[in-house]
């Protein structure tokens, strides 16, 4: 019999993110938002990367970009009651969610992201004091919460041009290296896998893309990453949240990459959507 090709897994049920997520914690949580997004709440100090948790207007089951949830969002743009910074790897819509990142505006957060993120926010209203411009290498910080960029390659308008515009150039997208003082957690954002990347380290939380779209990581080279760097815990995303099956960026199953890893099975966490994690430095 033909094979159907690869499994495209769903996440796990959302676990509603409450009030208390964005408060005084001791030590440093991390939750997925779906898609691409996470939240970091180390003592206090709020991070959110590529967050796009609002919905269509008048829409009851679709994100803000078009895609019929799989799985409930775990929280709402508008139920986010303060951030410290938002870091935006680049600048697609499913990263850059426009409805969440206006919304985000009464937050008090600083945006970071490459140009054509911060032309976007400007465009949006932001205010140019609450933007930070980046490029690969850029080091800032906010609390007792250190961010690096790291270099990202994601050109595929490179596809079709006269349809998608320019592609991304080599710095229009980025990762983050976040550090707080409980351990390292690295957003590599959508990008081939690069040399460089490979010698990227310590890494304590590898926020890893699993998804099968020729212009990410692909599975493996997702496992390589992981293995290389020999992070000791690995949270998969850009999976299972949207009902694209023909999409392949938003799709893919953790446990294709898991299974190309060395111990996938006990590196690999399957978290939920607004499932708490705990950041732990670990010795490898």
């Amino acid at each position: 019999m033909a094979s159907d090709g690869p499994r495209n897994a769903v996440a796990p049920t959302a676990r509603p993110i409450g009030a208390d997520a964005f408060g005084p914690v001791e030590g440093t949580l991390l939750w997925w938002l779906g898609g691409a997004g996470f939240l970091v709440n180390s003592r206090g100090t709020l991070v959110a990367v590529d967050p796009a948790v609002s919905m269509a207007p008048g829409s009851a089951d679709r994100a803000e970009f078009g895609l019929r949830l799989l799985v409930p969002q775990p929280i709402d743009a508008a139920a986010i009651p303060r951030l410290d910074l938002v870091l935006y790897t680049h600048a697609d819509p499913d990263h850059l969610a426009p409805g969440t990142a206006r919304e985000l505006l009464r937050t008090g957060a600083t945006c970071v992201g490459p140009r054509p993120v911060i032309a976007r926010l400007v465009e949006m209203g932001w205010p140019p004091e609450r933007l930070r411009l980046v490029t690969p290498g850029d080091r800032l910080r906010a609390g007792d919460v250190d961010v690096e960029t790291t270099r990202a390659s994601h050109a595929w308008q490179s596809v079709d041009p006269e349809k998608h515009g320019p592609p991304f150039g080599p710095d229009d997208c980025v990762g983050f290296l976040i550090a707080p003082p409980d351990g390292t957690v690295w957003h590599p954002g959508d990008t081939l896998l690069l040399d460089e990347h490979l010698r990227v380290g310590p890494v304590d939380v590898l926020l890893l893309d699993v998804s099968r779209d020729p212009w990410h990581l692909g599975p493996v080279n997702a496992a390589r990453l992981a293995d290389a760097l020999g992070s000791p815990h690995v949270i998969p995303h850009h999976y299972g949240c949207y009902d694209a099956p023909d999409f392949a960026a938003v799709n893919g199953d953790p446990a294709e990459v898991a299974a190309l890893m060395r111990g996938g099975d006990r590196r690999v966490h399957v978290v939920a959507p607004g499932e708490r994690f705990v950041v732990r430095p670990e010795t490898r």
